[in-house]
């Protein structure tokens, strides 16, 4: 079962952005035996309001509505909360690109599932 996944990168090498902090994210499919690279979206924040307001969470969501996990640096418990009310789940690892694709590789061909 492939699925889409958000990084929150700023080289396409490792996770290194908080949630709060990044700007952009990556957009991965897993599929069962490789990964693809679909698009690169930039947060579109509400400037006048605080990175964690609802407003801000709502336009993230929406932003990563066709996505089923995001990882990051960092997150903080209300915004993982609201994404994972939304059908996102948040990991925060400190990973480079290629290990968290290779396990969730391993996952896949294992049909463990990770997310709800």
């Amino acid at each position: 079962m492939a699925y889409r996944i958000a990084i929150a990168s700023t080289n396409g090498e490792s996770v290194d952005q908080h949630f709060g902090q990044a700007r952009n994210f990556l957009i991965y499919e897993i599929l069962e035996d490789r990964v693809e690279f679909i698009e690169d979206r930039e947060v579109d924040f509400i400037s006048n309001e605080a990175t964690h307001a609802d407003s801000n969470l709502g336009r993230v969501s929406l932003l990563l509505k066709d996505c089923k996990a995001v990882f990051v640096v960092k997150i903080g418990e209300k915004a993982s909360s609201y994404l994972y009310i939304h059908g996102i789940s948040s990991f925060t690892v400190n990973y480079s690109l290629n290990h968290v694709f290779t396990t969730l590789l391993k996952r896949q061909k294992s049909n463990f599932r990770i997310f709800k």
